[in-house]
């Protein structure tokens, strides 16, 4: 594909693309791991107007979008989560778009965010059986185990990443 690729802070014009973009790659990723109703709710849940004005407003919360040729095709959310220096940092890209290293680019502009908050390590979960997150995550971060998280109501297993931003 061609196209001219742009990661720039998200506002409040952003909302609707970001709902539209989850609810792609969403349903790309977890319905047959979840179910389409099931995936449905998560996005009501966690997509809502609200809760996304609040994250574009907040400075601490890092919330970036890509966009290809002015349409936004991915985001990523950042922040610390435990004041011992560790943070998470979530994104997806539409699936017209995978294997453009628009996430790559989205993943340098959060680490960038995270290092401005002194978060010195990066952890994220991924479901054990969402096969696109797991390839991401293994091209850019330390495996470092397995548990077992709630995810929408279910108790299931997720690989556990790792990605030092210090040293």
């Amino acid at each position: 594909m061609s196209f001219q690729l742009n990661i720039r802070p998200a506002d409040e014009t952003d909302i609707s693309p970001i709902r539209q973009v989850a609810r792609a790659s969403w349903h790309a990723i977890y319905d047959d791991i979840l179910g389409r109703e099931r995936v449905e709710q998560l996005l009501a849940e966690g997509y809502d107007d609200d809760l996304l004005g609040e994250m574009v407003d907040l400075d601490d919360i890092g919330l970036f979008v890509a966009t290809a040729d002015d349409d936004v095709v991915g985001y990523a959310s950042c922040g610390m989560t435990d004041p011992a220096g560790i943070g998470d940092l979530d994104l997806y890209v539409h699936p017209d778009y995978w294997g453009e290293g628009i996430g790559t680019r989205l993943l340098n502009r959060g680490e960038k965010h995270l290092q401005s908050l002194s978060v010195r390590k990066v952890r994220d979960e991924v479901l054990v059986d969402n096969d696109v997150g797991n390839a991401f995550y293994r091209k850019h971060f330390d495996h470092v185990g397995e548990r077992t998280a709630e995810f929408g109501g279910e108790k299931l297993p997720v690989n556990v990443y790792e990605l030092s931003l210090w040293g």
